[in-house]
């Protein structure tokens, strides 16, 4: 409560803006709304509907008339009385239908001779999807029938057929019709339109409501102030639907409105409120969290960097503060523990250098007078032994007391090249393939003693660490930005993920006679020398150790 204490004091603050000015809107449109008594338009008289079905009619006897004309014409009369199954209408014949089809209300003809089982259409054939022109239903009209309507879809038109026997059958075995536009039918009671009173519908056989644009009208449930015409022809009649109060129906809908804006907005508040409090208390509780444990000395588990804007910036600096604390923390005890070691290493070496030197001096001096062959060569391995333990004072010398660098220009190929003859013998020894590659001459800032040290102790590491086994040790040089690469890699074991980390501490070492202290060395010596070492292994994949140093400059 009390860490969300502020946002949700804005919180409900917004929430009484919001609610305060509608709240006072709605008294004030509710004390001044009054419904409306009186109607605001007539009724549809009934002479204006007569008009409308005379349209209605006089444009079906037009079609007729053309219809009449049409079958008058020789060739197709012709055509429908004897034509024969097979046989293909005449050029003039076509011309005459052609001229008919300039009509805007005419989408096309259909001719059925006697002879014929199926009609003849000449028109556009994708007025026929989804049609079947025997199932249209079928109205007598002034001495015609009129098939349909097919009903329009989303791929095509409406339309109707008014179709005519030549020879004045009730029940013709050759007929011509005419395929009318049935938005040129309906468009007959545009006048009936009351823009927000009333719309007109014209009602078919299919007892579906067409709009005076020719298209569908969803079904409605009829109202009671719906007006019903009687029919113009057999089956179709006209329909005033009702639509409403232009002025009452606004009136109403904008009070229910204002009501529910105002119900919307103290709901949409409230729950936006309660989202940010506990949004709020999701990111901050976690930050709480994280700053106790780095209180607690914890500096390995990570923050979790969530939240936007202010939220997000604090989570960032906080975790970039662990960062820092930790490698901090770790350089401390990293140079204490260098300290102490330090310390420890060369007290032990000065403690150990001088007896080994009388112990050396001892062994050689016997062995001079050592007549005995097995105890003279058991005495060399003695002195051979002093050697090895002098080599390893010396290692802790070397990293109790490090000698400063002394930065200059080296050229990084010629010391690659030094270390490759140096160890080409011992690597021959090992069957073991020592490869340099090729490279353009490379500059480093460095001390080209340390830098020898350094890549030579990394070779030799490789190399033993395919002893007994043989295999391929590579050297690479390579400049990239401000910085020299030297990697040294071999194709031998490898070291676990586990050991990788490990690898530069003191005193850590995989090998059995190793003494720990050669990349703790390196490491040193790299870091004297502005750079660094980064170890690659896949366990049984090999080793490689990049050495990373600063170029020369000319400047």
């Amino acid at each position: 409560m009390q860490r969300n204490g502020l946002a949700r004091r804005y919180l409900f603050s917004a929430l009484l803006i919001a609610l305060i000015p509608l709240a006072l809107l709605a008294i004030v449109y509710d004390t001044q709304y009054v419904r409306v008594l009186e109607k605001v338009t007539e009724s549809r008289t009934n002479a204006r509907l007569s008009g409308a079905e005379n349209l209605l009619r006089t444009f079906l006897q037009e079609r007729i008339y053309e219809l009449e004309g049409l079958s008058d014409v020789p060739e197709i009369f012709e055509w429908l009385t004897s034509a024969q199954a097979g046989d293909t209408p005449s050029q003039m014949m076509l011309a005459q239908l052609r001229q008919q089809l300039d009509s805007p209300h005419i989408y096309g003809v259909v001719t059925k001779p006697a002879q014929f089982d199926q009609p003849q259409w000449h028109l556009t054939q994708t007025l026929l999807n989804g049609v079947s022109w025997r199932a249209l239903p079928t109205t007598r009209f002034a001495g015609a029938e009129l098939l349909g309507p097919a009903l329009p879809t989303s791929e095509r038109p409406g339309w109707i057929i008014l179709r005519l026997s030549p020879t004045g059958n009730p029940a013709p075995e050759a007929w011509i019709g005419l395929v009318v536009r049935l938005a040129s039918l309906t468009e007959q009671i545009q006048d009936l339109t009351l823009a927000g009173l009333q719309a007109p519908l014209i009602v078919p056989p299919q007892e579906v409501m067409l709009t005076s644009l020719g298209s569908l009208e969803p079904l409605r449930q009829l109202s009671q102030k719906d007006i019903i015409s009687r029919d113009f022809i057999e089956g179709w009649h006209i329909r005033l639907q009702w639509l409403g109060d232009p002025l009452l129906g606004p009136l109403e809908s904008a009070r229910f409105w204002l009501i529910f804006l105002a119900i919307a907005a103290a709901l949409g508040v409230i729950v936006l409120s309660r989202h940010l409090s506990k949004r709020l208390e999701r990111q901050i509780t976690p930050l709480v969290e994280g700053a106790d444990r780095v209180a607690s000395g914890d500096f390995e588990t990570p923050l979790s960097i969530e939240g936007t804007a202010e939220i997000g910036h604090l989570s960032f600096a906080l975790e970039r503060m662990r960062l820092r604390l930790k490698r901090l923390v770790k350089s401390m005890v990293d140079v204490e523990r260098r300290a102490v070691l330090g310390q420890f290493s060369a007290g032990v070496a000065h403690e150990i250098r001088n007896p080994l030197a009388t112990i050396k001096t001892t062994i050689q001096a016997l062995s001079r007078k050592e007549s005995d062959p097995k105890r003279q060569k058991l005495m060399e391995s003695v002195d051979r032994e002093i050697d090895r333990v002098n080599d390893v004072v010396q290692l802790l010398l070397d990293y109790a007391r490090p000698r400063e660098a002394t930065a200059g220009k080296v050229n990084v190929l010629d010391v690659v090249e030094t270390v490759k003859i140096l160890a080409d013998a011992i690597a021959h020894s090992h069957r073991v393939e020592l490869i340099q590659i090729e490279h353009p001459p490379v500059f480093a800032w460095a001390d080209p003693s340390q830098i020898r040290q350094i890549v030579m102790n990394l070779v030799m590491n490789a190399i033993q660490a395919l002893e007994g086994m043989g295999g391929r040790v590579t050297i690479r040089v390579k400049q990239h930005g401000l910085a020299v690469y030297i990697s040294v890699s071999d194709n031998g074991p490898g070291v676990t993920s586990e050991h990788l980390s490990h690898l530069t501490e003191p005193f850590f070492t995989t090998k059995i006679n190793g003494t720990g202290l050669g990349l703790a060395i390196c490491k040193q010596l790299a870091q004297a020398n502005k750079g660094n070492l980064r170890f690659q292994s896949v366990s049984g994949e090999g080793l490689k150790v990049t050495l990373q140093l600063p170029v020369y400059l000319n400047s």
